[in-house]
């Protein structure tokens, strides 16, 4: 599905609003524990997090290096999941992410200032060329949405924070995941006449 630009941009700029607030309500102490994620401290999921404004700057700027268009964002996540070692290399990511940072807050609000403005400066349809293929920025910050949105979900989890997202930020993901789930699925489980399968996560 391809989504609506003003949404997905609204999300996207809330998003990064309700991260910030998140990162400056997290206590000193808190950046080695272990949160929501198991095997990552906040200290790496708030890298993670950050990664997730970093890649929309590399990727404008990066020449095409594969030769797959990708129509939308769910295909994007059909794709990046079919690789089996896509949440290895995720890990050791945001773990080598992390240990650049040595001012979480300060890092996290001049890299959201950054890449807002790049995205302010681009058109809806400019060319993001990802490591899986080439997308439309829209549908690319869609995909950002979801990382942003959910992994805000985690680091206010993570550190005693009550779980919050704006409804823009929330519709765009709902909008993502829900075209990943199987919509029979989904409308027992939303209707209340089947639970989910336990540990049901589209995302792996």
């Amino acid at each position: 599905m391809l989504h609506d630009p003003a949404q997905v941009r609204a999300g996207f700029e809330e998003g990064a609003r309700t991260f910030l607030e998140t990162m400056r309500a997290i206590d000193d102490g808190d950046w080695d524990k272990f949160g929501a994620l198991g095997e990552w401290n906040v200290r790496q999921l708030a890298a993670h997090t950050m990664r997730a404004f970093v890649t929309v700057e590399g990727y404008l700027s990066a020449p095409p290096t594969v030769d797959r268009v990708i129509t939308d964002a769910a295909e994007y996540y059909r794709v990046v999941l079919n690789d089996p070692t896509v949440h290895q290399g995720v890990n050791a990511r945001a773990k080598q992410a992390s240990r650049q940072i040595i001012d979480p807050l300060g890092e996290a609000e001049a890299v959201v200032a950054r890449v807002l403005g790049v995205v302010t400066g681009c058109a809806d349809d400019d060319r993001v060329n990802t490591f899986a293929g080439s997308m439309t920025l829209i549908e690319y910050l869609a995909t950002r949405v979801v990382e942003i949105g959910v992994h805000t979900l985690d680091l206010q989890r993570a550190t005693r924070q009550y779980p919050n997202l704006h409804p823009d930020t929330s519709a765009v993901v709902l909008s993502v995941l829900t075209e990943l789930a199987s919509p029979v699925s989904l409308i027992l489980a939303l209707s209340g006449r089947e639970p989910l399968p336990e540990g049901h996560n589209v995302l792996q």
